[in-house]
Parts: structure tokens; sequence; C-alpha cells
């Protein structure tokens, strides 16, 4: 766990610029990272480390036939908060010793990405949108921390980064960005969905569409991608013209 050498001179760097280690991050399988609301000071190798020592801990308990759900680390100054994502990981960094946070949003985009990168970005997205929902089960239950209410503030922003990847590779017809920002918009907090059941259900309503709507996307391109590979269709299975 190099990585955390790196880190200890970011946090002195960002302490000294009035930053604070706080945010989120998002890698899929692969390594890449997908969206991070962690502040600009520190250096992309150490949030590249960061993603890469976390997929290295689930692999190592899948490998041992005890895969995690969830880990955490705590140090003296800093609580890592890891979630599988089927393959992928969500990351909360959230530090011990400061009680504010100022991150700044920045969104890693996708260079000439292949079909398949895009595929998998797509599929971590989806397991972005399962957290999310988890967040509102716990609205649900009226039964949350305020670490769960800062978590669910670090999943709108990266269920919104997300979307301006999106949009940039999706027909405007395909997915509705104004639904999906309409959502998280209204999804203003725990709290207030947990005082607001009326608000809570539409919510709850506008997240199951989305999540239908991403699931048929994801199986267009997953075709697409059949396609561009020369494999079999299911039209060609039964008969049809497999277009």
């Amino acid at each position: 766990m190099g990585f955390l050498t790196l880190f200890s001179e970011s946090r002195g760097a960002a302490a000294r610029q009035g930053a604070f280690i706080t945010g989120s991050l998002v890698v899929n399988r692969a390594g890449h990272i997908v969206a991070t609301t962690l502040p600009s000071v520190i250096p992309r190798e150490v949030i590249d480390q960061i993603g890469r020592a976390v997929l290295g801990a689930f692999a190592g308990s899948r490998k041992i036939s005890a895969p995690l759900h969830q880990l955490i680390i705590q140090y003296e100054g800093l609580r890592i908060v890891a979630t599988e994502l089927r393959g992928g990981a969500l990351i909360f960094l959230n530090p011990r010793l400061y009680p504010h946070a100022d991150t700044k949003i920045a969104l890693p985009a996708m260079n000439n990405p292949t079909l398949d990168d895009f595929i998998l970005y797509l599929e971590t997205y989806i397991e972005c949108w399962k957290q999310f929902n988890h967040y509102l089960n716990l609205a649900r239950q009226k039964n949350f921390t305020p670490e769960d209410e800062a978590r669910f503030m670090e999943m709108k922003c990266l269920i919104l980064q997300g979307l301006e990847v999106l949009k940039e590779a999706v027909e405007k017809d395909r997915l509705n960005q104004f639904e999906i920002t309409s959502l998280v918009e209204a999804a203003q907090s725990l709290r207030y969905l947990a005082d607001h059941d009326r608000s809570l259900s539409i919510v709850e309503s506008q997240w199951h569409k989305g999540f239908l709507n991403l699931q048929s996307l994801l199986g267009r391109f997953k075709v697409r991608h059949q396609k561009q590979e020369g494999g079999w269709s299911w039209g060609a299975l039964f008969g049809g013209k497999g277009n």
C-alpha cells in the first residue's frame, strides 16, 4: 500500500493550500476512474493508486472465497470506506481531523473510448445508480447517519458527472438528461426525503424509470458490440433478420 506515502504528501500540500482531503471516486473493474469529487490538489497518480489498492483488496478476498462487500480503513487523520460494485468500487475518503470540506469536482474524460470502454463505463454508472437507491431506502427507513447524508451528497455529484460523459456519447432521444437532473435536484437530502414521504415516493418512481432506461441503453450498446464482433444475434437464432 505504497500509495499512503504519496497520499500523506498530498494531504500536507492540500492543508497548505486550504483544501481538505475529502471526496469520493468510482473506479470500474479495469481500474479506470469513472468520476471523482476529490480536490484537484491530489495528484492523479495518488487517486489511481487508491483505486488500484481497493480493487486489489476486493480481488484478494474473492480469491480466498471470502468476498467483501465493504472495506473500511482507519488512519489517524483519514477514513476510507469502499463499496464493491461488481468488480469496480465506490470509494469515500473522509478526514477525521477536519470537520468541513472544500471539494472541487473533476470529471475525467474518456479519450477516444472504444465500445468496450463505454460499455464498462455504463455498467459502472449503473452500479452507482443502484447505490443511490440504497440511500433512498435509508431515507424510507428513517435510519441514516450524518456520514450517510454526506455520502448521499457525494453520490449525487458522481451521478451528475457520469451524466455529462454519457450525454456526449448517447443520442439525445436515448438519454433523458432532464429527468436524471430533476431526480437529483428533487432528492435534496436524506433528511428532507425522510420528512416528506410524497417527495420520496416521486424520487423513487423517477429512479426506477431511470434505472430501466439505463439498462435498456446498456442492452442496445451490447447488441451493437455483438454486431461489431460478428457474433450471433437472437433474431438470427429464432429466424428473424437479426437487425
